[in-house]
């Protein structure tokens, strides 16, 4: 918010009047003009910011003062350093962040296990008809659209439900995790022809009888990219994530649909330009290996859902998990033509693949600590950032969680190692960990207070920055080092 004075003002303060439960860390204060002007920012320490509606807030500057309503609708700046910030309106550049955050999420390391259904496809579509292959592709993009929009209304729901919602929550909740990895699962085993996926008669005429696929199958195959892109945050789609689920249902709605466009152009692009397959190659017996290369891919990913599900509850409960989908393999084994000892040995391998993630904590019952949270690594809480500024240290927090595979990125391209981990040793830089594995409204509360509904997320505090300094989703050596010399100041 921002107030003009006449004579100009000369240590204003905010005072704001919260509903309970809710409490701000203390205001920034800029002045302008010689003081004529001042911009006065706070953001919540704790709580849950209503998106609609008004606090009553106080401006004081030593005996004069104003009464005010705030309106708590948040609206987001477009981030600092782009080439269009401050030229176009704020929706644009929204529009515009939502679009490449969706067209980038095609390269996150979460997604391309499931693409590799897709590039079957494609090479499927190799020496047949233009208008199959634009059929298909039309089929993929509308998967990615629909789940979007789905996700949106779902987070719609929520917000008017009063529960906290962000980008990639669904990976907080057990059930969702063993139903992934079982569907990734069933999907190695039919790469692997160990049996193979019946269609409806129906289905199966719409997608013809040239071995190209059904339109059904690619708009699966869609809505399930779109399913697990959700624990990768992008470039540029954390911006446009936080003004989505920090405005109106219009704003969540539009934000959501633009990047399922931008995460659908490629199949788009492709759909406009069907001719392309002409310069594949023929699909042959060299697809065979192919397809058990990419089913390893979806059991790699099934074992990774089923590490976050041991960190989430148990090891138990995961090794469970891994049993039944082994079981359920090993039924499909025995009604196949395979000899006898590629049976067992597919059985052991994905057996074992399945259970190793949880055989190292076996013997415990207890839920695993907090990531990290070792000597370099302390856990993190609003308490502890104010404690250690107020004896001039600097911070540094990192929001991660074990399905978040942007944050293992960053954890081991910059986090632990080179000169961030230096500082972090010799102690000028005090690492703090928020571990969002599991659903914490307190965690959910401290990114909203940054406008952010998405992980990774990290912020630099220190005496010349007291309020946090963010730093980018993909973390980067020296944009750490240059938040804590300006944090020092």
């Amino acid at each position: 918010m921002s107030i003009t004075a006449d004579p100009p003002v000369e240590a204003p303060d905010l005072f704001l009047e919260p509903p309970a439960g809710l409490s701000f860390a203390r205001p920034e204060v800029r002045l302008e003009e010689g003081g004529r002007r001042a911009i006065l920012r706070a953001r919540p320490s704790a709580g849950h910011v209503p998106s609609h509606g008004s606090l009553g807030a106080l401006v004081a500057d030593g005996s004069r003062g104003v009464e005010l309503s705030v309106d708590t609708s948040v609206r987001l700046a477009p981030p600092s350093g782009l080439p269009f910030a401050g030229t176009v309106p704020l929706w644009a550049s929204m529009a515009l962040l939502a679009w490449l955050g969706g067209l980038i999420l095609n390269l996150m390391p979460c997604v391309l296990p499931v693409l590799s259904l897709k590039v079957l496809g494609v090479l499927g579509h190799a020496g047949g008809t233009g208008q199959g292959a634009r059929l298909s592709f039309l089929a993929s993009s509308a998967g990615i659209l629909t789940s979007f929009l789905v996700l949106a209304g779902a987070a719609i729901g929520l917000k008017a439900a009063g529960a906290v919602v962000g980008w990639g929550i669904q990976f907080q909740q057990p059930v969702f995790l063993a139903a992934m990895a079982a569907i990734l699962t069933l999907f190695a085993a039919n790469l692997w022809s160990v049996f193979e996926i019946p269609l409806p008669g129906v289905l199966a005429s719409l997608g013809g009888r040239t071995g190209q696929g059904s339109p059904a199958g690619a708009f699966a195959t869609g809505a399930f990219a779109t399913v697990l892109a959700t624990p990768c945050s992008a470039p540029f789609l954390g911006t446009a994530v936080g003004f989505a689920l920090s405005g109106g249902p219009w704003e969540t709605l539009g934000v959501f649909a633009l990047l399922g466009l931008g995460m659908a152009t490629p199949y788009l692009l492709l759909a406009a330009w069907p001719g392309f397959v002409r310069f594949l190659p023929r699909p042959g017996r060299w697809m065979l290996r192919l397809k058990a290369f990419l089913g390893l891919a979806l059991a790699g990913t099934a074992a990774w859902l089923l590490q976050v599900l041991s960190a989430q509850t148990s090891p138990s409960l995961a090794m469970a998990v891994a049993g039944v989908l082994g079981l359920v393999l090993a039924l499909l084994l025995a009604g196949t033509r395979w000899p006898a000892f590629k049976r067992a040995a597919l059985g052991l391998a994905v057996g074992v693949g399945l259970a190793a993630p949880a055989l190292p904590l076996i013997l415990t019952t207890d839920p695993p600590s907090t990531p990290r949270a070792d000597g370099l690594w302390r856990p993190w809480s609003p308490e502890a950032v104010n404690a250690l500024v107020a004896e001039g240290k600097v911070v540094l927090v990192d929001v991660t969680a074990q399905w978040c595979t942007t944050c293992q990125v960053n954890k081991i391209g910059v986090l632990d190692r080179g000169r961030v981990a230096a500082a972090l040793t010799e102690g000028r830089l005090i690492g703090l960990v928020a571990d969002w594995t599991r659903p914490d409204p307190a965690i959910a509360a401290y990114l909203a207070s940054f406008g952010r509904y998405g992980i990774p997320f990290a912020a630099v505090y220190g005496p010349g920055a007291p309020q946090g300094i963010p730093l980018p989703d993909l973390l980067s050596e020296q944009a750490v080092l240059d938040a804590m010399e300006r944090a020092v100041r």
